[in-house]
Order: structure tokens, then C-alpha cells, then sequence
């Protein structure tokens, strides 16, 4: 029977299945030269996609490339690689799962891996996040003092708060700045960080647990005087207002609100109500 000779739209489609998923149908298409086997060069374009993938994850992840090293990276990546076939246009978004790939498997027992992606990772959707408003003291200042208490509070779209079990984020700090890394430790408590994206540029920083706290019951609908009677539990009473008003003048500063509005008093008793988990 003569052979069928499969459209354009089939060609490609074998091709693809062949270079990611593995399948030899297309072998029958490629037709051998005089110096090597149609299967030596289709092999080129297997190892080049392989190659350009792994390319891809080391640059949504060059501090985690220079702490794995070059060689144990480049096994981390292709594990990826064959895990994750890309289903994007974009590259950018290929190597989104790198930090779900590090908590499995013998990289479970090395959390900081995991931890120095998640900050590359959230580093990168900040970036990307969508445009909006950028709340300041001015516009603060719109809401007359009296009605402060009931302003509740929008964060920005680029703004996560990552809890770190290790200290990752000195070892990235450090590479980064091409400084010799400290060694992993694990910590007692977790540790807090703030991510988000100012005037373009995407930020990290370290925060206290009672700002960590602050910042979490703000962002969920907390009131600003709700605010301050948490703080006043968490430490100094006399000082609580002092306290937030300097968190939140930090955060208008840095960029990290979207929008201050008044909430009803009979909301805010409604959510003062439900019982909240303040573990991050």
C-alpha cells in the first residue's frame, strides 16, 4: 500500500508530538542523509528544545542557578523540563512550577531550594502584575481624621507576602550581589517578607511579626481602628497608634496600596466577628 503523504498541518503536529512527548512516528518522514541516520538528526532538534527550555528556567532562576551550581541545576531544569511540557506561547510563563518541582522528591530535603525560587517567582509576578492606582498621604488625606478609623485599605496587585522557613532570602541577597553566601540555617520561626512592584521595579523586604500581622488583617478588611486595638494587644498599648501610623505611612511610601475607602461601622462589626487565622 503506497504510503500516505500527511499535510502540512499533520507534519507539524507529529513533529511536535515527537519533540515533546517522545514519539519516533515523524522518523519516517526525515529521510537520512549520507553521514547519519534520520534519527541522529532529529535528535538535534529534541536536544536544542531540551537545551532552550532549560535556558528558560535559568533565567526566571539565575540566584537559585548559582547557589544549585551548574551541574545540578541543569538535572533540576530538565526534570522540569520532562515534567512540564510548555503549554505557553510565552516563555516567560514556563518555568511558573519550578517551586512546586522543589518540594518533591529528594528536593524536599533541601527547602531552601524551594524558598529561593518562590522569592524569583514572586519577584517575577510582581513585576507582571496589572497597572493600578498607587494610594499616597495626599489622597489619604481626602478622608477627614474623624472617619479614619473606619477606612479600610486595597493592596496593590504586585504585593505578596512570603513566610520563609529558612534564610533564603540573606542567600539570595548575597548572591546576588555576588557576595559569598552565608550557610543554610533553618529558623525557629518563619520569617516575613513583603514583595511588590514601585515605580517598575519589583522590591523585597524583610518585616516584623506584628507588621506581618498588621499587614494581613489590613489586607483581608480590617478597619484602621481595628488595626490599632491588634496592635495595642500585640505590644505596648500607649504606643499602638504610633505603631500603625508608622506601618502605615511604610506602606504608602513604599507604594503598597491601591486604595483607602470607608467601611460601614455594621460591616466592620460583621467581620470583627469571624474568627481569623493569624498564621501566614
Amino acid at each position: 500500500m503506497p504510503h500516505e503523504t500527511p499535510t502540512l498541518a499533520e507534519l507539524q503536529a507529529r513533529f511536535q508530538a515527537a519533540i515533546v512527548g517522545g514519539s519516533d512516528d515523524i522518523l519516517g518522514f526525515i529521510p537520512p542523509n549520507s553521514r547519519t541516520s534520520n534519527a541522529v538528526l532529529f535528535g538535534v532538534y529534541r536536544f536544542a528544545y531540551v537545551s532552550r527550555l532549560v535556558e528558560v528556567v535559568r533565567n526566571a532562576y539565575p540566584m537559585l542557578a548559582r547557589h544549585m551550581r551548574d551541574d545540578a541545576f541543569v538535572r533540576m531544569a530538565e526534570r522540569y523540563v520532562a515534567r512540564y511540557p510548555s503549554r505557553h506561547a510565552n516563555a516567560r510563563w514556563y518555568a511558573t512550577d519550578v517551586p512546586e518541582l522543589l518540594s518533591e522528591g529528594d528536593y524536599a530535603d533541601a527547602p531552601v531550594l524551594r524558598e529561593i525560587a518562590l522569592i524569583e517567582r514572586q519577584l517575577d509576578q510582581a513585576f507582571d502584575a496589572v497597572d493600578a492606582p498607587v494610594l499616597d498621604l495626599a489622597a489619604l488625606a481626602q478622608h477627614p481624621p474623624e472617619t479614619w478609623s473606619d477606612l479600610v485599605f486595597a493592596a496593590h496587585p504586585s504585593v505578596a507576602l512570603l513566610t520563609l522557613d529558612t534564610n533564603a532570602f540573606d542567600i539570595w541577597v548575597a548572591l546576588k550581589n555576588e557576595l559569598p553566601p552565608p550557610d543554610v540555617t533553618v529558623h525557629d520561626a518563619q520569617e516575613s517578607f513583603l514583595v511588590w512592584r514601585w515605580d517598575g521595579v519589583p522590591n523585597v523586604r524583610r518585616v516584623s511579626d506584628e507588621e506581618r500581622m498588621l499587614w494581613s488583617e489590613a489586607v483581608r478588611g480590617k478597619p484602621f481602628g481595628g488595626l490599632m486595638e491588634m496592635a495595642a494587644t500585640y505590644g505596648a498599648p500607649s504606643e499602638a497608634a504610633l505603631r500603625v501610623a508608622q506601618y502605615l505611612n511604610g506602606w504608602l511610601s513604599a507604594g503598597l496600596l491601591s486604595e483607602a475607602m470607608l467601611r460601614p461601622r455594621e460591616a466592620a462589626k460583621a467581620f470583627d466577628a469571624v474568627p481569623t487565622d493569624r498564621t501566614i
